[in-house]
């Protein structure tokens, strides 16, 4: 059964600590697209990857951090290069070993990309259209 957006996000943001919206986002749609790859179906339910030129976002990501005080949002400074946050306080949720394995898989291969790197990886993903409903 797929997961919350919201335990996805959880999950991600208990192992890897604050983390801005653009580099969760990308995290949440490689998992999804490794689910899609192994299981024939998306990770999660309730995220919607709406896509742009090179570029996507997912709809429901603020509304899930700005509704639930378990998340809390850290502001960014430009000026001294340090971008804002989110950050997630609370216990994470309880997921299978498989829905681990396959956020972790997630993590382990955005860790040590940029963030235009890690964009590609995903936008150029052979299931990206699938993702994003343009198959």
């Amino acid at each position: 059964m797929p997961l919350s957006g919201r335990d996805v996000a959880a999950y991600v943001l208990a192992k890897m600590g604050c983390l801005h919206p653009f580099t969760l986002s990308r995290i949440l749609a490689l998992a999804d697209l490794k689910s899609l790859e192994e299981r024939g179906e998306r990770l999660t339910q309730g995220l919607t990857y709406v896509a742009g030129p090179g570029v996507f976002y997912i709809e429901e990501l603020h509304s899930i951090i700005d509704g639930d005080e378990c998340f809390v949002k850290h502001e960014g400074d430009p000026k001294a290069g340090r971008p804002g946050c989110i950050e997630y306080q609370c216990e994470p949720p309880r997921l299978s070993e498989e829905e681990k394995r396959m956020l972790d898989d997630a993590i382990e291969q955005a860790k040590s990309l940029s963030m235009d790197e890690l964009n590609r990886l995903v936008t150029g993903h052979k299931l990206y259209g699938r993702l994003t409903g343009g198959e």
